[in-house]
């Protein structure tokens, strides 16, 4: 017989060890799963950002196309790319001038070409359409894994 105040089972004795050894294994393994899940979360986060700021950028481009004191399609063109000159600091004019790209168009959705907006009549629709390049803000370039590039949208309005 054993004294049973010396004897102890060795599954109890290296319990302890073991425990810490496997959560050490179990935390690598997930670490890096966690990261790539939080880059990923952030990553459309800021996509749906820029979606709703190209959104207002448009309605912005298209309540100043159709003031009657708006004469060219160049000076809301402008104005839009002062609106995301505000919105992105960060990013230089050039990169801003290289990701947007403003198109104004009439009620057919014909591009206005001679760039007047003093030939559309009042009461005709003027549409204003932006298109920004999802990677010229992004922080996760190179990584395409969403296949987000190019994001739009058009806003209308009716020449006063």
């Amino acid at each position: 017989m054993t004294n049973s105040k010396f004897y102890r089972p060795r599954s109890r004795q290296r319990s302890g060890c073991d425990r810490r050894a496997a959560a050490t294994v179990e935390t690598a393994m997930l670490i890096p799963l966690l990261i790539l899940v939080s880059l990923g979360a952030t990553d459309v986060a800021q996509y749906i950002n820029l979606a709703q700021s190209i959104t207002n950028a448009a309605r912005h481009g298209a309540r100043f196309a159709v003031k009657d004191t708006t004469e060219t399609v160049e000076q809301v063109e402008l104005e839009v790319e002062r609106v995301f000159a505000e919105l992105f600091p960060q990013c230089s004019e050039e990169d801003l001038g290289n990701a947007v790209v403003i198109s104004v168009t009439d009620e057919d959705g014909v591009i206005i070409s001679s760039g007047m907006l003093e030939e559309i009549s009042s009461g005709e629709p003027v549409s204003v359409q932006v298109q920004f390049d999802f990677d010229a803000i992004r922080w996760l370039k190179g990584w395409e894994y969403f296949g987000f590039e190019l994001v739009q949208s058009v806003a209308i309005g009716r020449r006063e």
